[in-house]
């Protein structure tokens, strides 16, 4: 896969307190909220930290990889046998698609698309 960016992501079940927070800790307000309950920081140019709002148990470990041609990158997956879902739309945005997947320790890997 031709990988551009790396997203990590949290939940927490406090997003406010959450965000202020990380936002002390890393000196800096976030660089972006894109939608309730996300806030985001370019930590690098190629590596984002995604904190998002999971009042139901906190717990979202996921690695999101943004990659250059989504298409090949799941027709390489499933060449490998992985199978991969046709990622649909994300209501709000032009053109982000998110492919799940669950890998087999149960963490969530998810090549994405992006704007």
């Amino acid at each position: 896969m031709d990988v551009a960016n790396v997203f990590v992501t949290l939940g927490v079940t406090a997003h406010v307190a959450g965000c202020q927070w990380r936002s002390a800790a890393l000196g800096r307000r976030p660089d972006r909220s894109p939608m309730p309950g996300c806030c985001e920081w370019d930590l690098s140019d190629h590596v984002l930290f995604q904190m998002l709002d999971n009042p139901k148990d906190g717990a979202v470990d996921t690695a999101s990889l943004r990659l250059l041609n989504l298409e090949t990158g799941i027709e390489r997956l499933r060449d490998t046998g992985i199978a991969v879902g046709n990622p649909p739309p994300i209501s709000g945005f032009d053109t982000l698609r998110i492919a799940t997947l669950t890998v087999p320790d149960g963490n969530t890997l998810n090549p994405l698309k992006g704007e």
